[in-house]
């Protein structure tokens, strides 16, 4: 479904509010059924007409200048009665912020969810892990994916709370002193699917930190996949061979270089990870230098610009689901052929040094450094070590040879070996990774009932107003036969 567009969704949200707070004022006792029904019979006219352009303070004066207009014969002023702009305003923007806030939400537990795939299927991929630009330690794919799998699942937890924190209903502040007629705040709340209202009237129109809970998490999505994103732009072109990306993702090909194939797509999403996240802190910069107090339309444009980054967040988070789903294809012999050069492993020798040879941990790691040294100087990887290069250092640096037999160097220096022996929470081994991404998969399943849930709450609130409607014209107009 196409997007109607920020000034439609804030208009038909204006009109679900006007609606619940009419209702509420009937089930009150503040209007009659007959000012209730020609109310509501105005207000499905208003929200079937276009709105203006503007943001939510605008578009509420608009609605309220039709229906003044729609109603002023039989409900004169009716319809605006117990509310005014601001609060209106407020509890709109939030209707549509938490839909937002929604929807991104399932696109990152969706990009989650391909994540977990793509480390599922290289548990046992060999690949070397880089720190500060250099070769660092052997590791798995699946377990260098943790790097960004955990990072979008903080972020995901992170939005959570920010729907949590904007699903409060400003309704019934009024412009902050709320008013003396007889208004029932947290019915209004619950007909809208509110988790409550924002219970200080003061606060309900003068809180900016409903935008921030929503822009912090969705930079965080952004910043996380473009870290991932950067890193695979580099493989491309560090190690063309290491990974293949999909036709969608390159540009088109040019007559004149018909090897010339950059990924573009690619590049593009790094470009957009980068302005979700800077496009976010300036969002949060224009709500802060909101003065304190009632923001009335001071607050347009940044709710505008913080509904138009979590859009982009969610597009992002769209788009590198489909890479990472079906655009990449690994080259795991040529991962497997990097994952033990460098002398990756070669640290390892401590620990045969210490468990096997008794040697304290200082004399360990001093024989191990004489011995990668001097392998460096030859030339020689970690495969090239032998028990008598280790003779020949252990000779300079304990004073005696060790003997240590060639068969017992491999369960320490082969990169599958390496990893085979750490079996923490959460380390590199195949059995370790897999308990990890089978709690991270439940945790997203967990997610996503939620979400599912909090959504389905959400309409059904909303389907039970419209009944409330149905019921209030159906009454009167039977009442009028």
């Amino acid at each position: 479904m196409d997007d109607p567009g920020p000034e439609r969704r804030l208009w038909e949200a204006i009109g679900d509010v006007v609606t619940a707070h009419v209702i509420m004022l009937r089930d009150a006792a503040v209007l009659d059924d007959a000012s209730a029904a020609a109310v509501l019979t105005a207000l499905d006219g208003v929200r079937r007409g276009d709105p203006p352009d503007g943001g939510a303070t605008p578009l509420v004066a608009a609605f309220d200048e039709r229906l003044d207009a729609l109603t002023s014969a039989r409900a004169p002023g009716v319809g605006a009665l117990g509310r005014g702009r601001t609060d209106t305003a407020a509890t709109a923007g939030r209707v549509v912020l938490r839909t937002t806030l929604l929807d991104l939400l399932a696109a990152t537990d969706g990009l989650r969810l391909a994540l977990l795939d793509l480390a599922e299927a290289h548990v046992f991929t060999l690949m070397p892990a880089y720190g500060e630009g250099r070769p660092l330690q052997p590791t798995t794919l699946a377990h260098y994916l943790g790097g960004v799998i955990g990072p979008v699942g903080r972020a995901a937890a992170r939005l959570r709370v920010g729907f949590a924190e904007g699903n409060r209903s400003p309704m019934g502040a009024v412009a902050l002193a709320s008013t003396g007629v007889n208004v029932d705040r947290e019915a209004v709340a619950r007909m809208l699917g509110f988790d409550g209202p924002v219970v200080s009237t003061f606060d309900a129109v003068s809180a900016i930190d409903h935008l921030a809970a929503a822009l912090d998490p969705a930079a965080a999505v952004a910043t996380a996949a473009g870290r991932f994103l950067t890193d695979l732009q580099t493989w491309l072109r560090a190690e063309p061979g290491s990974v293949r990306i999909a036709p969608r993702w390159l540009a088109l090909a040019d007559a004149s270089l018909p090897h010339f194939l950059p990924a573009a797509g690619l590049d593009r999403l790094v470009a957009e990870a980068l302005a979700v996240a800077s496009d976010a802190a300036v969002a949060g910069r224009l709500a802060a230098a909101i003065p304190y107090g009632p923001v009335g339309a001071a607050i347009d444009r940044p709710t505008a610009r913080t509904l138009a980054v979590l859009a982009a967040a969610r597009s992002l988070a769209v788009e590198s689901t489909a890479l990472v789903g079906e655009g990449l294809e690994i080259n795991r012999a040529h991962f497997a052929g990097r994952a033990g050069r460098d002398h990756v492993t070669t640290g390892e020798l401590a620990a045969l040094l210490v468990e096997q040879e008794g040697l304290d941990p200082a004399a360990a790691r001093a024989l191990t450094a004489a011995v990668a040294n001097n392998a460096l100087d030859l030339g020689l990887e970690a495969s090239g070590i032998t028990p008598q290069a280790i003779d020949a250092a252990a000779l300079l640096t304990i004073g005696r040879e060790l003997g240590i037999e060639i068969e017992r160097l491999g369960p320490y220096l082969a990169p599958r070996r390496f990893l085979e022996r750490r079996t923490a929470l959460g380390a590199p081994s195949p059995a370790s990774t897999r308990d990890w991404l089978e709690l991270e998969r439940t945790r997203v399943l967990a997610d996503e009932r939620w979400r599912d849930e909090t959504a389905a709450r959400i309409r059904e609130s909303l389907v039970e107003l419209e009944r409330e409607v149905s019921g209030i014209l159906s009454a009167e107009e039977a009442g009028g036969v």
